[in-house]
C-alpha cells in the first residue's frame, strides 16, 4: 500500500492512501492496522497537494554506514548515528532555502518509518513496528571552522530533510541500488547489501536506549560518491533514485544570508 499525506483543504491535512489515481481517505494518522480503519469515498489524487507523507518526532540517521565512505571507522561495534529535528521536514513540492554560505549537498537514503512506538524489541518482532519506506534526502552542509559536520546545524536547517512523495508498505530494502543525481548529473550510487548495518538492525539496536514513536524516521546512510562532489547553488535540482520506490526531486533556491 501506498500511504501519502495531502491537503484536505485549506486548513485540514489528511491520510490516505493512494490508488492509482485516487486517492483512499482515510481517518487519522495511518498506525497501527490500516484495515481496521474507516475509510471515505475515494477522490480524485491530481486536485490535492501532496504533503510528507509522515509527521516524524524526530529523524535519526545512520552516518559512514556504507563500504567505502572516506572517513568510516573499520570494525565499528555499534552504528554512527546523528538526530534531524521535525524542522527539516519536506515534501516533493517544496523548494528548499539554501540558508548558510558552507557548501551544501544532498545524500540519497532510504527512510524507514516507524509504524508504533518501538522500545526494547528483538530482531523478531522490527517488521512490525516499522510501517514502510519512502525515498529521502539528507541534506547537509560543512560546519564553521572546520567543526563536525553531523552537528545541528549542518543536518537540522529548515527543509533538509525532503520525503516522500509516499511511504511504501510493501517494500523490501534489501538488495536495492540508491543513486543521486545532481542536475542529472549521477554523483553517487550504491546497493543496500554494501550497508554496515541494515535499517532493522539499527531500529532493533536503537530500541534498546531510545523509544521510537509512530511516524518516527530512520535514514540508511548514504552510499560513496562516484566522481567529485558538486555543492547545491541556486536552481539545482537534486533527485533521489531507490529501486522500487518512486523518485524523489527537490529543487534548491538561494537563502538570504547566501
Amino acid at each position: 500500500m501506498k500511504i501519502i499525506r495531502y491537503k484536505k483543504s485549506e486548513t485540514v491535512d489528511s491520510y490516505g492512501l493512494l490508488e492509482g489515481q485516487r486517492i483512499v481517505p482515510i481517518v487519522g494518522p495511518p498506525y497501527g492496522h490500516l484495515n481496521e480503519l474507516q475509510k471515505e469515498k475515494s477522490i480524485d489524487y491530481s486536485q490535492h497537494l501532496l504533503l510528507p507523507p509522515c509527521e516524524p518526532t524526530k529523524i535519526i540517521a545512520l552516518a559512514l554506514n556504507f563500504e567505502g565512505i572516506d572517513g568510516q571507522e573499520k570494525d565499528i561495534i555499534e552504528p554512527l548515528v546523528f538526530l534531524k529535528s521535525s524542522n527539516a521536514v519536506a515534501g516533493i513540492n517544496d523548494i528548499i532555502e539554501l540558508p548558510f554560505i558552507q557548501n551544501t549537498w544532498g545524500e540519497p537514503e532510504i527512510g524507514a518509518v516507524i509504524g508504533k512506538t518501538t522500545k526494547d524489541i528483538s530482531m523478531d518482532f522490527v517488521d512490525e513496528h516499522i510501517l514502510g519506506y519512502t525515498p529521502a534526502n539528507d541534506v547537509s552542509c560543512d560546519n564553521v571552522n572546520n567543526r563536525d559536520h553531523h552537528l545541528l546545524r549542518s543536518k537540522a536547517a529548515d527543509g533538509f530533510c525532503p520525503i516522500g512523495p509516499y511511504i511504501e508498505t510493501e517494500y523490501d530494502p534489501n538488495g536495492k541500488t540508491l543513486e543521486a543525481y545532481h542536475n542529472d548529473q549521477l554523483i553517487r550510487k550504491g546497493s543496500t547489501d554494501a550497508m554496515l548495518w541494515d535499517l532493522k538492525k539499527a531500529i532493533q539496536w536503537l530500541s534498546t536506549w531510545i523509544t521510537l514513536h509512530p511516524g518516527d524516521i530512520v535514514l540508511s546512510g548514504c552510499p560513496p560518491y562516484v566522481r567529485d562532489p558538486l555543492y547545491l547553488m541556486h536552481g539545482d535540482v537534486f533527485k533521489v533514485k531507490i529501486q522500487g520506490l518512486p523518485a524523489l526531486t527537490t529543487q534548491f533556491k538561494k537563502g538570504q544570508n547566501t
